[in-house]
């Protein structure tokens, strides 16, 4: 008996040693905040440099975007604007602050965010075969070697088994040249085992961007099969609603028939992980003018203005009025987990408009929903959003919302 006690207590130190406490039970990571910064950002009046992010209130950075392009009989990954990202003599390339941040903030997450609305076109194609996904994941070595500060990739092709033609000539559309099906969950695999070879096992991230839509999108990609090989999948739970269509509605809704909820509880169905999960919040809205004054404005006929950061936005929740005086309104539904602002001052030249957004409140509800369902925390299309005057409130209510 003392033989065997011997056996097993030192079974259980070579185990807590050698396997670096692989017998313990694993600590599940907490919901954190992913954030996009597009490249583009660098030619805007109100830019804010990478040095100048939230990087205390931030888990994880994607660079958008980089983009997929035949190249030498195969397929590779490039920057799609190489000034602003790399080039050397840019003195504000965003490269060479990433760089910087990453030895000042070990702990945070920088990954290069690949293809986009507009940049999808080579996807289908390049997945097609085990040759072109080679030629593909080749690139995505070579592009993390050269970049040692990377933490990984976010795979954001909109969307696989989803064609779709230009919009206009700077629109790559979304082209299906294959079983999309079959090839993104090769694609994935392919590259997480190219990752781990390369890297070390779980060494380098690997993330996927996902529609919101379960009928349009979500549907057309093998989840079931997928999620093993990424690490979160980032569901876009925006743009459900928009002024492309002629009613208003919530493009942002948390809850619904059309919701990030929808969404979520689809992927639970598929076998994915909650806390590989993430649900969206845009710094941004989308508008109509509606066509009548409305007793119910949600769904009034309308026809589309601009679309606007939460920064200006922030200004007209201020201005906002009590109900029986004219002006801007706030609405809120809470069964539905959903904001918006619309006007009814006759004199004004807003009258009529109606704004579908994110607000603290509806914010604050997606916060409880993440950490009630175990959720793997928040993605935010994108950073510069926010407004970045008043010491960026949205972003900090979603770090302090996160919090054990």
């Amino acid at each position: 008996m003392k033989k065997l006690l011997c056996v097993l207590l030192t079974a259980a130190l070579l185990c807590a040693l050698f396997l670096g406490g692989a017998c313990a039970e694993t600590k599940k990571e907490e919901p954190g905040v992913t954030v996009y910064f597009p490249n583009w950002n660098i030619y805007s009046d109100s830019r804010q440099d990478v040095n100048g992010l939230p990087w205390d209130r931030i888990d994880c950075v994607n660079h958008a975007f980089w983009e997929v392009i035949p190249q030498d009989g195969g397929f590779a990954i490039v920057s799609t604007d190489p000034w602003a990202d790399t080039d050397p003599d840019n003195p504000v390339a965003h490269f060479a602050q990433y760089a910087e941040c990453a030895e000042k903030y070990p702990d945070k997450q920088i990954l290069i965010s690949i293809g986009g609305w507009t940049d999808s076109g080579h996807f289908s194609e390049m997945a097609l075969t085990k040759e072109s996904r080679g030629s593909f994941i080749q690139s995505c070595l070579d592009t993390l070697d050269a970049y040692p500060f990377l933490s990984g990739l976010d795979i954001d092709w909109e969307y696989p088994g989803v064609e779709r033609e230009p919009e206009d000539e700077s629109d790559e559309g979304c082209p299906v040249v294959g079983d999309d099906w079959t090839n993104y969950t090769l694609m994935l695999k392919e590259l997480r085992e190219a990752l781990d070879e390369h890297f070390g096992e779980g060494k380098k991230i690997l993330t996927v961007c996902a529609g919101a839509s379960v009928g349009w999108s979500l549907s057309k990609q093998d989840y079931a099969s997928l999620h093993p090989y990424v690490d979160k999948i980032n569901l876009m739970t925006y743009d459900m609603a928009g002024s492309w269509e002629e009613n208003t509605g919530h493009h942002t809704a948390l809850l619904g028939e059309v919701s990030a909820d929808t969404a979520v509880k689809y992927l639970l169905e598929q076998g994915v992980p909650a806390e590989k999960i993430t649900i969206g919040s845009p710094l941004y809205s989308h508008g109509w003018k509606m066509r009548e004054a409305a007793e119910e404005t949600v769904g009034a006929p309308a026809d589309a203005i601009d679309d606007m950061t939460w920064h200006d936005i922030m200004a007209i929740e201020q201005a906002a009025v009590p109900e029986g005086m004219p002006g801007w309104h706030k609405g809120y539904d809470a069964e539905k987990g959903a904001a918006w602002l619309w006007n009814d001052n006759p004199e004004a030249p807003e009258y009529l408009d109606f704004i579908t957004y994110e607000s603290t409140e509806s914010l604050a509800a997606k916060l409880d929903y993440i950490k009630a369902n175990g959720l793997g925390g928040l993605i935010i299309w994108e950073v510069h959003g926010d407004s970045i005057d008043n010491d960026w409130p949205m972003i900090t209510q979603m770090h302090k919302g996160l919090q054990p």
